[in-house]
């Protein structure tokens, strides 16, 4: 689902730069010992918790208005076309041409108005996901250190077993404990690249 797509690459990449973060003092000490590798599943822990929920519930009623928002401008656009063909006996034909290219104005800036709706809830999901992404990383941290860990992978990456070195239980419930809502709101492509830079 588009929702949590997102949230299978956190963990890899986690686990790919943790190595980076270890301070240089402690990296022959990092390299000597085996390697304890520790499971999540990203795409459970976002479905299962709260604020996942709650985002998918914002996401799916704001889709849900839209969706009849532009049904409602569609059948009077339909409407409307059904008129002009049933009065273009009656019109000259540069009044007729008046109004199917009056139409076909309306019609082109319907499309393109829903387009950019339709942009803006999937960056303000985008946006949205961002956070509890960021929530996640330092309770990635905390959970990996506590169970002596050294490199964290999703689960989406392994291929078989790991059952026992499976931390999503114990990542779902802390970020259960720090975040429950986040709030979804359209946001333009300009917005949101002004938030990313500002952020940097």
């Amino acid at each position: 689902m588009q929702y949590k797509s997102s949230f299978k690459r956190i963990a890899v990449a986690f686990g790919l730069a943790l190595g980076a973060w270890l301070p240089m003092s402690a990296a022959p000490a990092f390299a000597a010992g085996p390697a304890v590798v520790l499971i999540v599943n990203t795409e459970a822990v976002f479905a299962q918790s709260k604020v996942g929920q709650n985002i998918r519930s914002q996401f799916e009623e704001q889709a849900k208005k839209l969706r009849a928002e532009g049904q409602k401008t569609e059948d009077t656009l339909k409407a409307d076309a059904k008129k002009i063909s049933d009065e273009r006996a009656l019109l000259s034909q540069e009044d007729l041409q008046k109004k199917v290219q009056a139409w076909q104005k309306r019609e082109a800036e319907f499309q393109q108005s829903m387009q950019q709706k339709s942009q803006s809830l999937q960056l303000g999901l985008q946006r949205a996901n961002g956070k509890v992404e960021a929530a996640l990383r330092p309770i990635f941290a905390e959970v990996l250190k506590e169970k002596g860990g050294t490199v964290l992978f999703d689960q989406s990456v392994v291929l078989a077993g790991g059952a026992d070195l499976d931390i999503s239980a114990e990542v779902l419930k802390r970020l259960n404990e720090r975040m429950s809502t986040i709030e979804l709101k359209p946001v333009s492509i300009e917005e949101l690249q002004a938030e990313q830079k500002a952020a940097q």
